[in-house]
């Protein structure tokens, strides 16, 4: 859905003047030759006209688990909304109404839990060790949320930017990237 939006409003024409666009496969046989793919292309910068790659994938989708996306291979996330489960899957449902019988309003923040969890997954999965960086993109207003803000890791606490415009979004990501450009 949000990929042909970007592609209906020509975003990702304009991106991949500049970087090789690759999707999350359908099939999970495919994941490792588009990964090989993605790695070769952010890899080889140097030799082709291309400055790196983008990678598109779902939250919870078939490259969320297990994978390592450290150094170039993952310089920014970005999540776009709060991936909250389905609240209407009937595990889910017996869950939450377990908890909620057992202590009041514990659903939910079981249910906020879950959601954090795989937000913190997301950026896990491209800082993965002390001198790695990524600039992380949590592009929904809840993300001000303190109740939200208290659940990210502390590192991206320390320098979370919040309810910023689009010019100076692009601005703070520039900054962002100059600060780190010895480290790449």
């Amino acid at each position: 859905m949000l990929y042909e939006h970007l592609n209906g409003t020509k975003v990702l024409e304009s991106i991949s003047k500049k970087k090789k666009i690759f999707r999350e496969p359908k099939s999970a046989s495919e994941v490792d030759q588009v990964l090989q793919k993605y790695g070769a292309a952010v890899k080889n910068k140097e030799t082709s006209e291309l400055n790196g790659a983008l990678l598109l994938s779902v939250v919870g989708g078939k490259l969320s688990e297990g994978l390592n996306f450290s150094d170039e291979l993952g310089r920014c996330v970005m999540v776009i909304g709060m991936p909250y489960p389905n609240v209407k899957s009937p595990e889910l449902q017996e869950k939450l109404n377990y908890l909620n019988k057992a202590s009041p309003g514990s659903g939910s923040i079981y249910y906020e839990n879950l959601c954090m969890k795989a937000v913190n997954q997301c950026i896990g999965r491209a800082v993965r060790h002390a001198n790695d960086f990524a600039c992380v993109l949590l592009v929904d207003e809840r993300y001000s949320r303190p109740q939200t803000v208290s659940a990210l890791p502390s590192f991206v606490q320390k320098s979370l930017i919040t309810n910023c415009a689009f010019g100076p979004t692009i601005g703070n990501i520039a900054k962002f990237f100059a600060r780190h450009k010895d480290k790449r």
